[in-house]
């Protein structure tokens, strides 16, 4: 048989790797017409820990996309980049007995992207026994438009983002920083922080407690059994919860209520509403309160415009502010004191009524105030009125168990 010219050999590998080229070139333009982009690159099965792992990791490919979807198991971490990468990382978790076991309870975890249009995907597509404590670290153009993001049982961290903001989570913790537009979350169970929201909020938890540090927009936030407290918002703020509400500060109005805590809002701009089932309620400052509380105390303080509140079983403080603007006024309890503090240059007519049978008394520090009547003869009602500083809005004044207190600010 004839030898193979000089040269021949290294001609055919020539070719081979040629032919080999092309194959991978035409699989590659196949996958991006599909729409589908594999992962980038698969590290073999190790172990951390208790738990064997396996990274997966790969990129979008391109930043043509304005809005993201990311579906997964277990932690997500989304952050926005100012260098416009768009990649991840997803390490997946198991227990297992040893390393082949945990190779066959990881070879089916595969992460896929898409892309359509101005629309990104990346799904985790799991399997039975991989952890809730697995992980999917996502980066971003800071600059996308929107990004939804839906876990099922894992916590999820979103950051550094100038678009909107969709999370949701079966069960987990929700933690959301420095993201200029609006934000929706939602959790099963887990608690929620918000530490900066330029745009509208809306916070939804079926457990846990909700702390929002500062929100631009105005605020929708309820939790089924955990507690609520604001810092900061620029808008209204709307609370509903199990436990207590504490508002540190709103630049405009509040609407509050609870099932069974302490409502204490310490500064608004705005009218405060307030409703509790069966806990006590405290106003620092606002331009107005409607509060009523089924079973507890109502503090104000600091309130100009109109007081509405009303407890069926507790007793009432109003401290007037001075030189302030009062508006027609009712304050009322069926089982409480009422103590009014009323400063020297308010204008202000009051109207005043306890029909506690047998025992109920009017004590006021003002003789423009006239007290009238002796509810020990016959159980008539005590009745007092009069104008301060010529007159002004009417403070009507009604308890049915208690002492009315109409004191002067010292």
């Amino acid at each position: 048989m004839p030898e193979n010219p000089a040269g021949l050999e290294s001609v055919g590998g020539y070719v081979l790797e040629a032919v080999k080229q092309v194959f991978a070139i035409s699989v590659v333009v196949a996958a991006i017409a599909g729409g589908l982009v594999l992962a980038r690159a698969q590290s073999r099965v190790a172990r951390e820990g208790p738990d064997w792992v396996r990274i997966v990791t790969g990129s979008l490919g391109s930043n043509t996309f304005k809005d993201v979807r990311v579906e997964t198991v277990g932690n997500v971490i989304l952050r926005g980049d100012n260098s416009g990468r768009s990649e991840y990382t997803f390490k997946a978790r198991v227990r297992a007995r040893d390393q082949r076991e945990a190779q066959e309870l990881l070879e089916d975890v595969e992460v896929r992207t898409s892309i359509e249009g101005e629309r990104a995907r990346i799904t985790v597509r799991s399997a039975p026994g991989i952890s809730e404590s697995s992980e999917l670290a996502v980066t971003l153009p800071r600059v996308v438009r929107q990004v939804s993001v839906v876990t099922k049982g894992g916590n999820v961290q979103a950051s550094d983002l100038d678009g909107a903001v969709e999370a949701r989570s079966a069960g987990g913790r929700i933690v959301v920083n420095a993201v200029r537009g609006s934000a929706e979350i939602r959790t099963g169970g887990g608690s929620i922080q918000v530490d900066g929201v330029g745009g509208a909020l809306r916070c939804s938890s079926g457990g846990g407690s909700i702390r929002v540090q500062n929100a631009g927009g105005e605020s929708w936030l309820e939790t089924a059994g955990g507690e609520i407290f604001v810092s900061q918002a620029m808008a209204p703020v709307h609370a509903m919860a199990q436990g207590n509400i504490r508002i540190e500060h709103v630049a405009g109005p509040v609407y509050a209520g609870t099932s069974g805590g302490l409502i204490d809002v310490r500064q608004a701009q705005g009218v405060v509403t307030a409703e509790s089932s069966g806990g006590a309620i405290q106003v620092n400052a606002a331009k107005g309160v409607h509060c009523e509380s089924a079973g507890g105390a109502i503090r104000l303080r600091n309130v100009a415009g109109a007081m509405h509140a009303s407890t069926n079983a507790g007793s009432i403080l109003a401290e007037l502010i001075p030189g302030g603007r009062l508006e027609d006024s009712m304050l009322s309890t069926r089982a409480g004191d009422i103590t009014i503090t009323i400063p020297s240059n308010v204008a202000v007519t009051i109207e005043a009524m306890n029909g506690w049978p047998g025992a109920g008394r009017i004590l006021s520090d003002f003789p423009e105030i006239r007290v009238r009547g002796d509810s020990r003869q016959g159980g008539a009602p005590v009745v007092a009125d009069g104008a301060l500083n010529g007159g002004g809005p009417v403070l009507h004044v009604s308890a049915a168990a208690g002492t009315i207190y109409l004191r002067k600010q010292k």
